[in-house]
């Protein structure tokens, strides 16, 4: 009885093992960028182009319920925040006490179809 119980977990460690040395390559692979911009609300900006100064509490109030955040950059670029690897803090976390405001963020890039996010790691008001 015992072989027939042991022969599942054998399989799913077999499984596991190369997913997670996939998953170790990808991150080793990637490269920490910076993105400077300013802090948007990404529903107001993408409805009616909302941003800057004018914007900001409801931008605040927006991101409080949970409406997501992203860098606007010079050239027009979006970058979504979104969700650490590890889940450690919402998306918002590091760009709340930045709204509005022109930043640089460091963090990981990832694009696809045409969306662009950017996983933050540290943000500074910009000089």
């Amino acid at each position: 009885m015992k072989r027939y119980l042991m022969l599942p977990a054998v399989l799913m460690l077999a499984l596991t093992v190369p997913l997670a040395a996939q998953d170790m390559k990808k991150k080793m692979s990637e490269k920490e960028v910076t993105v400077a911009g300013e802090v948007v609300d990404v529903a107001c900006y993408l409805h009616h182009g909302a941003k800057g100064e004018g914007h900001k509490s409801c931008a605040v109030a927006c991101a409080n319920l949970g409406g997501t955040l992203g860098i606007l950059t010079k050239d027009g670029k979006l970058y979504v925040s979104l969700l650490p690897d590890d889940h450690s803090a919402g998306p918002n976390a590091q760009l709340m006490d930045h709204i509005a405001d022109r930043v640089e963020a460091k963090g990981y890039v990832r694009n696809k179809d045409g969306v662009r996010g950017i996983m933050v790691t540290s943000v500074a008001t910009a000089r």
